[in-house]
């Protein structure tokens, strides 16, 4: 029993000896999404029968919400976070002279990540403001899935990435104010070939970042939003 109890005590030594700290947080903002390539597709006796493809098609800003839960040890902090938005597409410009019934996509997208923080020096301060202030800012990156439903498509699973970089700035005791900019990764999303009517195929456009053929739809999103440490 004492050894046990002189473990506990080690222990305790040890936790309250590290800058340890918890928060919650809600952030708001906008989403720009990258391009997308659309493919509508119509289905007769599941056998493929109309493939019309664009060749520009029109993104749309939309609001997009996050709520986190972070631990921070010293510089280094977890992240969970929960996103959801709207991605919301118009085909403007086609392969051929064949038209669709509709032009209009809607997608629901709700994301997860688990991110790895690590602080920083804010930006611009003086070097002798630098060792007192209480503002700082983060670097993270992550990885999750992404749930998202297509209009007259697919809800499915998909893998996600994120980096992010955020100000943290104190406003109250325990009330942080965050302004912070995130880079969305996922995964594009596929028609349904099983059964009959019209279904839409989504892919993003090529860029230099993504991991594979089919890592292509992104999101630059902005959001200020307020982070609690409750303890």
């Amino acid at each position: 029993m004492a050894n046990h109890y002189k473990y506990f005590l080690i222990f305790l030594f040890v936790f309250q000896s590290v800058s340890a700290q918890f928060s919650v947080g809600v952030s708001y903002g906008i989403q720009i999404p990258g391009r997308q390539d659309l493919k509508f597709r119509r289905y007769e006796n599941t056998v493929l029968q109309e493939n019309i493809k664009t060749t520009y098609v029109q993104t749309n800003i939309t609001p997009v919400l996050t709520v986190d839960a972070t631990y921070w040890i010293n510089k280094y902090g977890i992240r969970l976070s929960y996103f959801e938005w709207e991605h919301i597409s118009t085909a403007k410009e086609f392969l051929t002279d064949e038209r669709p019934p509709f032009f209009r996509i809607e997608q629901s997208r709700e994301a997860f990540y688990v991110s790895i923080l690590r602080k920083s020096s804010f930006p611009f301060l003086p070097e002798e403001q630098r060792q007192t202030t209480k503002k700082y800012t983060y670097f993270g990156i992550g990885i999750g899935e992404t749930l998202t439903e297509v209009e007259r498509g697919r809800t499915q699973w998909r893998a996600a990435f994120l980096l992010s970089y955020s100000l943290s700035i104190p406003i109250v005791k325990k009330i942080r104010a965050i302004a912070a900019f995130k880079f969305l990764l996922t995964r594009d999303i596929d028609t349904l070939p099983n059964k009959d009517g019209w279904f839409v195929d989504t892919s993003g456009r090529w860029h230099p970042f993504r991991f594979g053929p089919h890592w292509d739809t992104k999101y630059h999103v902005f959001q200020v939003g307020l982070q609690w440490e409750p303890f």
